[in-house]
This record gives C-alpha cells, sequence and structure tokens, in this order.
C-alpha cells in the first residue's frame, strides 16, 4: 500500500510539475520562434531570391535580344523595344527585400537602362555590355543570399533538433522523480539522522 504524501512532499511534487510546465511552455515558444525563422526564411528563399532571379534571366534576355539586334545585318538599332517589360521587372525587383548592395546595383542598372540609346550603335554595345555586368553582380547575389538564408535555416533547425532532445530528457527526469515520489515517497523525503 502506498503511503499518504505529506504537504511537503506535495509541495515537491507540485514544483517538480510546475517545473515539467515551465520547461515545455518555454521550448513550445522558442520552438514557435526557430519556424517562425525557417518559415521566414523559407519565404524569402522563393520570392526574394528565386523570382529576382527570373527577373535577372529575363533582363539579360533582354538585353541579348537588344545586343542581336544591334549586331545583326540589317542594322535596324530600333526594331526591340522592351522598355516597358524592363521598367516593369526592375520595377518588380525593386519590390522585394533587397540587400544594401543589391539596392545599390539595381540603381545603378536604372540609370544603364536609361542612359541606353539604341540609336548609337557602338556605345549602345558597350552599355549593354556594362548592364550585363550588373545583371551579373545581382545574380551573385542571389546566389550568396539563397546560401546564406539556406545555412541560417539548416543551423535553426539544427537548434530546434537539438531542444527537442533535451526536452524528452528532461521529461523523462520529471517522470522518474514523480515516479519515485509516489512509490518511494516516505524513504526518499524523509531526514536522515546520524547517530
Amino acid at each position: 500500500m502506498i503511503a499518504k504524501l505529506s504537504v511537503k512532499q506535495r509541495i515537491q511534487v507540485g514544483l517538480i510539475l510546475s517545473v515539467a510546465f515551465v520547461l515545455v511552455l518555454g521550448s513550445n515558444l522558442m520552438d514557435r520562434r526557430h519556424f517562425s525563422t525557417i518559415e521566414q526564411s523559407v519565404k524569402s528563399i522563393y520570392v526574394d531570391r528565386i523570382v529576382v532571379q527570373d527577373y535577372i534571366y529575363q533582363l539579360q534576355n533582354h538585353v541579348h535580344k537588344m545586343a542581336l539586334d544591334l549586331i545583326g545585318e540589317q542594322q535596324q538599332f530600333d526594331t526591340y523595344h522592351p522598355q516597358g517589360r524592363i521598367d516593369g521587372l526592375l520595377g518588380d525587383f525593386a519590390q522585394t527585400q533587397l540587400t544594401r548592395e543589391e539596392a545599390r546595383l539595381l540603381g545603378q542598372l536604372r540609370q544603364q537602362f536609361s542612359a541606353l540609346d539604341l540609336k548609337d550603335r557602338e556605345p549602345a554595345l558597350a552599355q549593354l555590355q556594362r548592364i550585363g555586368q550588373t545583371l551579373d553582380g545581382l545574380e551573385q547575389i542571389q546566389l550568396d543570399q539563397g546560401n546564406r538564408l539556406t545555412e541560417l535555416s539548416e543551423k535553426t533547425l539544427g537548434v530546434n533538433r537539438m531542444l527537442s532532445n533535451l526536452e524528452v530528457v528532461f521529461l523523462v527526469i520529471i517522470a522518474i522523480c514523480i515516479m519515485l515520489l509516489i512509490f518511494y515517497p516516505v524513504k526518499i523525503f524523509q531526514p536522515i539522522h546520524w547517530n
């Protein structure tokens, strides 16, 4: 037959249960924060990196077509006018979350496109080459930032896994303490008197 718990033992059980509750609650709040970080990283990888990579690809495609038109046999420099589409792509690009370097290069790209005069072949080809270099710089930023966000997500998942393992260990320890209190209440909490 199990002995009744004394007031002191009940306080200790309550204390252990309170600690368990606080640990589980704190762990849950940390898990939410980590999952929020991961969710933001995944969204940012798609919206701010993959979609932007498509904008850069489309801009490079327009630059390539303009360059082909300029060096074409017909010498009709003004046959391809994608300015409206380019402005739209640049506007969409500007709406994404930009790093400081991205914002600088995007501003530079806007200036380069606005200074582009397709009626003068040689300067236009040189300007298209500079535009291509700016687009290459923007593309490299996408790769670097995508890699950074992926590493952040992996790090956050690793911390989350570690915290989950610690939660399990703490819960097992607390369960053992509660079982000891229930099955061996008198032996554990009775003071030992040395004679």
